[in-house]
């Protein structure tokens, strides 16, 4: 039985319309379809709040790892921008820079002593080793050996040759200056000096060796004993090369 919900009165839950009043009436099995239907939107509108609510989670999720990543690679970009800004101060301040020596050779043939090892001439450095294997008191093909190894890189071979040439010509004042540059380039800074003051005893205004001595001091922390070197190859030819470059590095430092 159920109830009419107009008159109240008592039905059996099969009849459409109510018999006292004539209103209609809905079954049981009406009834619950009806919850059902209510209850499956129910259900259904809920299901679509947690999936909307996922889905907002999600974005949110995703947002805050692009603001993180963002972020980071800002970070990257603007530490990488410091260390190049930083690289180019110093390098453009020249606090790295070390003054370069001078050898005769090279004024002569305008090789550079900081070239490093080149091969290129290596054909031409086992002819005159031959040569001078063959006559070890031939002083010319000595030399060009030594100043070819030198210009090389072959520092340490360059300082055996320029040694076998002075046991031949022991007061050549260029030498003396060029095998102390090879010393100075390999890090032997105490026997440059020696051999460079040396070659002042025989040639007391080579002005190289003036300027070279500084160059080494001036490596080897002695600064106010670098600037007096530079002085003096400044008083010997102020406007030549070697004078313009010692005034230079008076005041560069």
């Amino acid at each position: 039985m159920i109830i009419c919900k107009d008159c109240g009165e008592e039905i059996n839950y099969e009849v459409k319309f109510c018999p006292q009043c004539g209103a209609a009436v809905k079954s049981m099995d009406d009834k619950q379809h009806l919850d059902k239907k209510e209850n499956d939107s129910l259900s259904s509108s809920s299901e679509t709040k947690k999936n909307n609510q996922k889905g907002k989670s999600k974005k949110v999720n995703h947002q805050e790892k692009l603001v993180r990543t963002f972020s980071f690679t800002k970070l990257i970009y603007l530490v990488l921008f410091l260390l190049m800004a930083g690289g180019v101060i110093i390098y453009s301040s020249g606090m790295f820079d070390s003054p370069a020596s001078v050898t005769s050779s090279q004024l002569n043939n305008n090789n550079s002593p900081h070239a490093g090892v080149d091969l290129n001439n290596l054909q031409q450095i086992n002819s005159y080793e031959e040569t001078v294997k063959k006559n070890p008191g031939d002083k010319e093909a000595l030399l060009h050996l030594a100043h070819l190894l030198n210009d090389s890189g072959l520092k340490t071979k360059a300082i055996e040759r320029y040694s076998d040439y002075l046991k031949l010509d022991p007061k050549n004042s260029d030498v003396l200056v060029d095998m102390g540059v090879c010393y100075y380039e390999t890090g032997k800074h105490d026997e440059a000096i020696k051999v460079m003051e040396k070659a002042l005893k025989y040639q007391p205004r080579h002005q190289i060796a003036h300027l070279n001595l500084g160059i080494v001091n001036m490596t080897a922390g002695n600064a106010a004993k670098a600037v007096e070197w530079w002085k003096k190859a400044v008083e010997i030819d102020p406007t030549n090369e070697i004078g313009k470059k010692a005034e230079e590095l008076i005041k560069t430092h």
